[in-house]
């Protein structure tokens, strides 16, 4: 054979080398351009590229650690000196076997969490800071198959190759998660001193919310990363030839001292931080009534770890030769420290449960109560409950005339429809075509009176598009990308009124030309009042709460807009969002990132056309900042803004609102939540605002004092805006979010009592009351109610939520957040006497189901074929007294059209129901001048 010819399958297999390390290069610069890209459109680059170096940092420390650590394996393996013939093993026998079996356990081990952490921080890496109590989730095939390589490459450990790549593996894994942690590391380093400290350790409340976590981790991984290279350093001396057919190890060579020293001395340093930082734990650990560290805690635990971990300290010193000092006396010295250090660990261990037994259980409160005191005070702290307004209030046994107008600006908005029947009323009467969904309905309030101080209570349903709901026939590629792109409208209901045949009334209703605007004459609403308040503007929703898969537009393909009669009409995107497809690059780059190489081949692209990503609202803004928690749904607006302030644009009025919040498990002395979850700390500290059309998105800081989004503030000024900027229109609408206030409502349900003692009796417990809403008992459900609060000359719109004693039904409590204005986020607790039973919800509904009226009616119409469906009971304050209001909604028991059917109304002791609720007032005043003498 030539030269040649020997020559080329040389320079085919470099080639295909080439080309194999070129593909995933070029799949991660595509993925890299498209992410940016991405982050363009709203002028964030810079926060994404900044997350870039963050985590690039991250993996270079990581990555020098990592050579550290192989250099060291290589100096190890070059240090081998052959067993001279004829000596006898130090280790042979069971406790040779006892040595290889520690070693392949710690070694397997490590690999075992070193794969977990790594799929982690791949999947979900904010979740590190609390790895150990992430549950194992089903969908972790990938964990699965990562173990079986772990076994694939600790098969045959006697080479030493294949220990080569276990410790290759590891340090891979290492890697990464220091790369994907970069969130920990970027708050521990930017969170500002809270000014508050805790009481026992004397550290900023800002150490357990922001550095803990991150010193925590970096510690574990550094002591998985020195148990890797200690585990295959040692293994692999245990199996050299001849120790396995001899059964037996001849000890360390000095040169093999000297490079284990420095690693074992790092190795009991790091355990001794870790001791010492594991005192700040006890913080948040609750092992009897104390939320977080109690006198046993203080008195014997803490002294313990202290303790420990200066041993820890002393045992790395020696170690290292000691100048003038023996080795069997520094040997003799270092067994004394082992010694007392398992004595410290068993003493916690073993001792704790009996002293919690003998000693405080007999004295409990005596010895808990300063500890008590610090998790109350703590734990309102952590929930905003610190500045809570506390109000007693006697309402009047019965409701009379004078109530009704003290009360009547609460009267005008009381809620009769609630968000269910609505949304099952609309997906009748409105959805209009199959592919249109409603999704929620949020309560909200517009100033569509200006001749009256309160605003007027609404119920907004946005009108979305599914394409799950496409038939099948529909759903062909071109379709679901190109022509069915986005939803339209949205129906706007006040709360209050419904039509004679109980129907629901709308203010807005249908879409396109056949959108109808209207008043109302009997709210004394006009319909100009409607259109300067709720314009409508470019209605189509590009971007709101079902999951979206992604659009490209404008193209040469007419988008659906929205169906006329037995027509449809259709529109071209003319929105500033999405990502240029105009070149080439940009094209390719596309379809790889999303693997669908049909964007290439279609002929329907323009130098216009736009890659809309991310249509979901929560997991758009989520993909801006990952380091929030959001809980609950978005809800929609639709208001004018006059001179919409940079990033808004002219003419457009749908935004969605997003709650953003900062938690923490880790806030010293708080407790967790009742319903089991690990949650300390909560604050909803930004509002984010997002472009129904064009997906602009802003990131607004409401809780300026909160240490944690002043951190990620430092970190990405460009992503938060002030709470100034927002335009005051969109301002109006804020309210408090329900999920944080049932949270608040949880904490307070014990966390009410401040006083040590009666918080350790535990006979002043609250619950949530029950209700019957259609068949089913249900917990009551914060409601929204505009009434007006003592002290104030208007109405306002506030959450309510009743409390009643832990098994009693009788009304002990209301909770009230308020949303307007400067009093925005404040809580009021309104108390009721202790003394005089005042009937809470399940009472009342007994009544109601009791009254032989009713009680016939209802049977009446259940014989009939229909079904009774009883919504909230409303329990609202009106001048003196307390009004129960329940509506009564009626449909067919096959999938009927529900219909506000009856009213029930009751002051605690009577119960009338009618057609309205004006009509059930009068009944209920008639009913009280009858039995009067």
């Amino acid at each position: 054979m030539s030269l040649s010819k020997r020559a080329f399958p040389i320079r085919h297999r470099t080639s295909a080398r080439w080309l194999l390390l070129l593909l995933p290069a070029l799949v991660v610069l595509a993925r890299l351009h498209v992410e940016v890209a991405w982050f363009q459109q709203f002028n964030l680059e810079e926060v994404y590229l900044t997350r870039l170096g963050l985590q690039a940092a991250g993996g270079a420390v990581a990555l020098g650690l990592a050579v550290v650590t192989i250099l060291w394996r290589r100096r190890w393996m070059a240090a081998y000196e052959p067993t001279p013939k004829g000596e006898l093993p130090a280790l042979r026998g069971r406790t040779y076997a006892l040595c290889l079996a520690s070693t392949l356990v710690v070694l397997l081990s490590v690999l075992v969490v070193d794969t977990r952490l790594a799929w982690l921080a791949f999947s979900q890496p904010f979740l590190l800071a609390h790895w150990w109590s992430v549950p194992f989730q089903s969908s972790w095939p990938l964990f699965a198959f990562s173990i079986l390589l772990i076994l694939t490459i600790t098969f045959g450990l006697t080479r030493s190759h294949r220990l080569g790549l276990a410790h290759l593996y590891g340090s891979a894994c290492f890697c990464l998660i220091t790369a994907r942690a970069w969130g920990l590391w970027a708050l521990a380093l930017t969170i500002p001193d809270s000014n508050r400290v805790e009481p026992l350790l004397g550290a900023d409340v800002s150490f357990g919310l922001g550095r803990f976590s991150a010193i925590a981790l970096a510690l574990e991984l550094l002591l998985l990363q020195l148990l890797l290279v200690l585990s295959t350093a040692i293994w692999s001396r245990l199996t050299r030839s001849p120790c396995l057919s001899d059964w037996g190890f001849p000890g360390w060579t000095s040169q093999e001292r000297r490079l284990l020293r420095p690693l074992l001395s790092l190795l009991f340093l790091v355990l001794g931080a870790l001791l010492w930082l594991s005192r700040h734990q006890l913080l948040w650990t609750q092992n009897g009534v104390v939320a977080g560290a109690g006198w046993l805690d203080v008195h014997l635990i803490l002294p313990l770890r202290d303790g420990g971990s200066v041993l820890l300290v002393l045992l790395a010193t020696t170690v290292f030769p000691w100048p003038g000092v023996p080795s069997r006396r520094r040997q003799g010295l270092r067994r004394w420290l082992v010694t007392l250090a398992i004595l410290f660990l068993l003493t916690e261990l073993l001792l704790t449960p009996l002293l919690q037994w003998m000693v405080v259980r007999p004295r409990e409160f005596q010895l808990e109560e300063p500890f008590l005191g610090r998790a109350i005070s703590a734990t309102r702290d952590a929930y905003q409950l610190t500045g809570m307004t506390t109000r007693p209030i006697n309402p009047s046994k019965q409701l009379e005339a004078d109530d009704l107008v003290q009360g009547e600006s609460t009267l005008r908005n009381i809620r009769l429809w609630d968000s269910q029947p609505l949304l099952a009323s609309n997906r009748q009467l409105q959805q209009l075509r199959v592919y249109y969904r409603f999704a929620k309905a949020a309560v909200d309030r517009y100033p569509l009176r200006p001749d009256r101080k309160e605003r007027q209570q609404v119920i907004l349903a946005a009108r979305e598009l599914d394409q799950t709901a496409l038939p099948k026939r529909s759903r062909t590629w071109q379709n679901r990308h190109f022509v069915f792109t986005h939803g339209f409208g949205f129906t706007l209901n006040p709360v209050n009124t419904s039509a004679p045949d109980g129907l629901p009334v709308y203010f807005i209703k249908d879409l396109g030309r056949s959108t109808r605007i209207q008043g109302n004459p009997a709210l004394g609403i006009t319909q100009d009042d409607v259109k300067r308040e709720v314009p409508i503007g470019r209605a189509a929703l590009y971007f709101g709460l079902l999951p979206s898969p992604y659009a490209v537009a404008p193209t040469r393909i007419q988008e659906f807009d929205y169906p006329e009669g037995d027509k449809n009409t259709y529109t071209h995107y003319s929105g500033t969002a999405g990502i240029p497809l105009s070149s080439l690059w940009q094209r390719i780059s596309s379809s790889i990132y999303l693997a669908d190489p049909r964007l290439l081949n279609t002929g329907a692209l323009t130098p216009q056309s736009k890659l809309l990503l991310r249509r979901d609202v929560k997991q758009r803004v989520k993909a801006l900042a990952p380091f929030l928690t959001f809980m609950g749904d978005p809800y929609l607006v639709s208001v004018p803004l006059e001179d919409p302030p940079p990033g808004y644009a002219e003419g457009q009025h749908q935004y969605w609102i997003v709650d953003g919040y900062t938690t923490s498990r880790t806030y010293p002395y708080a407790a967790t939540l009742p319903d089991g979850r690990p949650l300390r700390y909560l604050r909803n500290s930004v509002k984010i605002i997002v472009d129904a059309y064009n997906g602009n998105v802003h990131f607004y800081v409401s809780e300026k004092d909160d240490p944690i989004i002043r951190g990620w503030s430092r970190l990405f000024p460009a992503l938060f805006e002030s709470w100034d900027g927002m335009p005051s229109n969109l301002r109006d609408h804020l309210m408090v979010p329900p999920d944080q206030f049932e949270l608040q409502v949880q904490q307070l349900l014990r966390y009410h009592v401040t006083e040590p003692r009666t918080f350790y009796s535990g006979d002043d417990v609250w619950q949530v009351p029950l209700e019957l809403y259609g068949r089913q008992q249900i917990p009551v459900a914060p409601y929204h109610i505009t009434a007006q609060v003592k002290g104030s000359e208007r109405s306002e719109f506030l959450l309510l939520q009743p409390l009643t004693p832990l098994a009693r039904p009788n009304l002990s409590a209301w909770l009230a957040a308020r949303s307007d204005g400067e009093h925005y986020g404040e809580l009021i607790l309104l108390r009721f006497p202790s003394d005089v039973p005042i009937f809470g919800p399940e009472q009342v509904q007994a009544l109601i189901n009791q009254d032989p009226e009713i009680s016939q009616q209802f049977g009446l119409w259940d014989r009939a074929g229909s079904q009774v469906v009883q919504g909230n009971l409303l329990v609202v304050p009106v001048g003196d007294s307390l009004l129960y209001v329940e509506p009564i909604y009626l449909k067919a028991r096959l999938g009927g059209l529900p219909t506000l059917t009856r009213v029930v109304v009751s002051d605690g002791r009577r119960v009338k129901m009618a057609s309205d609720l004006e009509a059930g007032l009068k009944a209920l005043l008639n009913q009280s001048a009858a039995t009067q003498p």
